[in-house]
């Protein structure tokens, strides 16, 4: 199972924002990334390589694209609230 949640890091503890779906005692690995990270990487995954199909046969699937981007973000916060974010903390 791969999974990725958000949680908060609160007294020396990380604290999931998200239910989760484990065992109790069931050991995991943890890889921390900054909202940043987690956005630059979410946004490079759905970044697609443009290779012109021959006779002008390139068809997009929009609905596709939507389902795949929401799939890539289901349960973290907007892009630009990521941004607006940064800014504040001056990152």
């Amino acid at each position: 199972m791969v999974d990725s949640i958000r949680a908060v890091y609160e007294h020396g503890l990380l604290r999931p924002l998200d239910p989760l779906d484990l065992i109790e005692g069931q050991q995991v690995q943890v890889t921390i990334l900054s909202e940043r990270e987690f956005t630059r990487i979410a946004l490079a995954h759905m970044l697609v390589k443009f290779e012109p199909e021959p006779d002008d046969a390139l068809e997009f699937d929009e609905a596709a694209f939507l389902a795949e981007a929401d799939a890539e973000t289901r349960g973290k916060p907007p892009a630009s609230d990521v941004i607006i974010e940064e800014r504040r903390e001056g990152t």
